[in-house]
């Protein structure tokens, strides 16, 4: 499935974000926004995720049931583990979604109690954690990351650039970022906004 963006209009009051904006993505890859703050990069991936719809222009190919989303903000469910939140992106529970949810966050540097943890209870790097595992389990054709490794030490950002790397084989996956390592690393296809 592709994505599209044909003309695309936004403003918050009268500050104009994006005026009849167009991009045409490839059905897998990886893209990186760049732009200073402002720019609209967040905002961006809110509209394509369905979740700003306060826009003029078309955008195809975007929407809630095509798209993972790992926020800034995390979103976890506070009344749910570690695992649980990120079986909340599985649409059942077999042995399987269980297995694959254990198998990210076990890439992601969490022990066996660690994923049996409230969000409470978890770092904010642990945190970020969950929602990336989350958002890497919802096999979705769009894959939103927006400064996934803003809270992650050396080692771990290696973990997952290898993750996104992956995942570009068979998804579009769209990352926002203000390191430019993430850019190199990558070899992704740079947007600036």
């Amino acid at each position: 499935m592709s994505l599209n963006i044909k003309n695309l209009t936004k403003s918050y009051g009268r500050k104009a974000i994006f005026s009849n904006y167009s991009y045409e993505f490839k059905e897998t890859g990886i893209y990186l926004l760049k732009g200073d703050s402002g720019r609209g990069k967040t905002t961006l991936l809110r509209m394509i995720a369905g979740l700003d719809k306060n826009f003029s222009g078309v955008i195809t190919g975007g929407g809630i049931p095509n798209v993972s989303f790992a926020f800034q903000e995390y979103r976890l469910f506070p009344n749910l583990t570690a695992v649980e939140n990120v079986m909340t992106a599985s649409k059942g529970e077999s042995d399987e979604d269980i297995a694959k949810a254990r198998e990210f966050l076990k890439r992601l540097g969490f022990t066996e109690d660690d994923m049996h943890l409230y969000p409470s209870e978890l770092s904010g790097g642990m945190r970020q954690r969950t929602s990336l595992a989350r958002a890497f389990l919802k096999k979705s054709p769009i894959l939103l990351l927006d400064e996934p490794t803003k809270e992650l030490d050396p080692v771990l950002c290696d973990v997952v650039a290898d993750m996104i790397l992956e995942a570009a084989k068979s998804q579009l996956v769209i990352v926002v970022s203000h390191t430019e390592t993430d850019l190199v690393r990558l070899g992704a296809t740079p947007i600036l906004l």
